[in-house]
């Protein structure tokens, strides 16, 4: 019997972890450049109607990692290190103007919260999965709270797209070479400067560290894109 669809499949919950789970399968060298996704094919794999997998689809072609095309479908584009420098230098350009937004716009308590909050994070000498998982939760929550508030909501929905590719690079990456340490202590100047109504210098300390992140992201995953060339 065919599997109906259910309201819960077509909920952006269910959308965004297939989102998810076929970006990771590219990092891992499931899809090349000129891979056709296939709605069908990929609804039976995941257990889903197609419907999910055609919104997963949508938001891949939005930031440019999938081409849909009239009569062939979901065209799979080149992904390498120069794409993720592309989309990161996008995301840098997109939240660097909403922190400069939100600076006036901030309520103080919420900025001195979460600088306590990046504070307690590093004094605490166990880094397990757990400092981990706490550590991404804060950094994802700042950087909601600047798109939230920047006041433009166009801005801030751009912005949750590129965040949800910046997301599954993070799980990726995890805390290689101190990776998560680094981004607390960007985060802190980035909140230095808003505490200080410096709008300007938070947007540049933001740009920074989107830079430091893709350089994060680019030292773990180029290998991973070199290996899957084949040789000549």
């Amino acid at each position: 019997m065919k599997k109906r669809a259910t309201r819960t499949e077509a909920g952006p919950v269910f959308r965004l972890d297939l989102v998810r789970r076929l970006l990771r399968e590219m990092f891992e060298g499931r899809w090349a450049g000129g891979d056709r996704l296939v709605e069908t094919e990929l609804a039976e794999r995941f257990g889903v109607s197609r419907t999910p997998v055609r919104e997963a689809i949508s938001e891949l072609a939005a930031v440019g990692l999938v081409e849909v095309r009239p009569n062939c479908g979901a065209i799979m584009q080149p992904f390498g290190p120069r794409e993720i420098e592309d989309l990161y230098d996008v995301r840098g350009l997109l939240e660097g103007e909403a922190t400069r937004l939100s600076c006036d716009r901030l309520d103080a308590r919420e900025v001195k919260h979460l600088t306590g909050t990046f504070e307690e994070l590093l004094a605490e000498r166990k880094r397990d999965d757990d400092w981990s998982r706490r550590a991404w939760a804060v950094d994802r929550a700042m950087h909601e709270l600047l798109a939230a508030t920047c006041g433009n909501r166009r801005l801030a929905e751009e912005i949750a797209r590129y965040g949800r590719f910046a997301q599954v690079i993070r799980e990726v990456v995890g805390n290689r070479s101190h990776a998560q340490e680094d981004a607390i202590h960007a985060h802190l100047e980035i909140l230095k400067s808003l505490a200080a109504k410096r709008p300007d210098a938070a947007a540049e300390a933001m740009r920074k560290h989107i830079r430091e992140a893709a350089q994060a992201a680019l030292d773990v995953l180029a290998p991973k894109f070199s290996a899957a060339v084949p040789s000549a």
